[in-house]
């Protein structure tokens, strides 16, 4: 009962700082003493040093050399012959995180997300993390996800109003901005809630996956098909279905979800997630299910293969998340996929299906800052419910039934 309490009050406590967020950040804009990096309340230092990361977006560089990862609110860089010692790429912020980073077509800059101003909004830094700037800050929008366009003049971002009927920007789906800023562009003004962009190398297409299901949070089934890949040509607008198909209880007319897509360099294949139906993971004694695979689709031919089984859980049906699955990348030559799996920065070759590892160690020095909350205590000792249903009496009337705080008990009945 303290466990099912004790989360409804903090999605409750989120729900609300979510509402007032965009008033608190423009009440700290107007404040020239405000900074939003800066620890607040009783705060507490953690220094340590890991050799693995839970849900990592990467990048690989496009000379191959480096990959940048995204670590407890951090992004750092690592060799990629032989890994070693992470280089930390966004110290000196205080507390503000930053994450998913990318790699610019010519490997001298990296795009990433960054809530240094107050919110998550886009950024950019030069490859070793020095001349951090902003491509854009708005306090009402959220940013995620960011993608290079071919020619390393763009970056397409996916964007969520924060502060819908209050005064936001009414910005969402994936846009796309110039290096230098800007107000940007609306990609996808029909499709307001895309994700996950990915363009091609030769300027032509954005691949990216959509919610196919039925509205609301309630129905999502990853098994059943409710995200799917779709490509739009920039050149023509014309938006085509990549994979389809919702299973129904009659038939089963889909072979799964498709999500999070990544064309590779020459443009024929797309590297995409999807689970496998009755597959599971044991992990330190558990068992659960199913399982994510990453699948490779040759768009010529329309063949789709399993290339790495299993991969990170995916967030299919997860609400509040800033990404359905971590980031990963293709190599330059296409050859590989750099991805996250088990804690640890892989490496796949996709011709093979060899998996390696690309070892790291990164020291995770970061000072916490008091957390916002109300302590209070929830007795654990008897009381009163307040609502009581579904009576039904023993057909002697020595007992009674009914339902409360989610259990169903037996009573014997009050007379007088």
């Amino acid at each position: 009962m303290r466990a099912a309490f004790s989360a409804a009050a903090s999605l409750a406590t989120a729900f609300a700082l979510a509402l007032i967020a965009p008033l608190i950040a423009q009440e700290a804009q107007d404040d020239d003493e405000w900074d939003v990096t800066l620890a607040r309340g009783e705060t507490r230092e953690i220094d340590f040093s890991t050799a693995e990361g839970t849900w990592m977006s990467l990048d690989i560089s496009p000379d191959g050399r480096w990959v940048a990862f995204d670590l407890l609110g951090h992004v750092y860089r690592v060799p990629t012959d032989g890994g070693g010692d992470a280089e930390l790429l966004t110290g000196g912020t205080g507390v503000a995180t930053h994450y998913h980073p990318r790699y610019s077509p010519d490997g001298a800059t990296i795009a990433f997300i960054s809530d240094r101003e107050g919110q998550n909004n886009l950024w950019m830094m030069d490859a070793d993390g020095s001349n951090a700037r902003a491509v854009f800050t708005d306090m009402a929008t959220r940013a995620v996800e960011p993608a290079w366009s071919a020619d390393g003049d763009y970056i397409f971002v996916r964007l969520q109003d924060v502060a819908a009927g209050r005064g936001g920007s009414g910005r969402g789906g994936i846009w796309m901005y110039h290096r230098d800023g800007g107000e940007g562009i609306e990609v996808l003004a029909d499709q307001p809630q895309a994700q996950w962009p990915s363009p091609s190398e030769d300027g032509r297409y954005l691949y990216f996956h959509i919610y196919t299901g039925p509205p609301g949070l309630q129905g999502r089934d990853a098994l059943a098909g409710h995200w799917q890949v779709r490509r739009k040509d920039l050149r023509t607008g014309e938006i085509v279905n990549i994979t389809d198909g919702t299973a129904a209880q009659q038939v089963r007319a889909s072979s799964g979800s498709a999500y999070a897509p990544e064309i590779s360099p020459d443009g024929r294949h797309l590297a995409f997630a999807r689970r496998i139906a009755g597959g599971t993971i044991s992990y330190r004694g558990h068992t659960f299910g199913p399982r994510t695979a990453l699948w490779i689709r040759d768009l010529e031919t329309g063949s789709e293969r399993v290339a790495m089984d299993p991969i990170t859980v995916d967030n299919a049906e997860g609400i509040k998340t800033l990404r359905i699955l971590p980031g990963y990348s293709w190599t330059a030559d296409g050859s590989g996929i750099v991805i996250t799996q088990g804690g640890k920065i892989r490496t796949l070759d996709v011709a093979s299906g060899e998996v390696a590892t690309v070892p790291f160690s990164a020291r995770v020095q970061r000072t916490i800052s008091e957390r916002t909350s109300a302590s209070f205590r929830i007795d654990d000792g008897p009381f009163d419910a307040k609502m009581l249903r579904w009576y039904a009496a023993s057909p002697d009337a020595s007992r009674i039934a009914f339902q409360a705080v989610g259990r169903i008990w037996l009573a014997p009945p009050r007379h007088g």
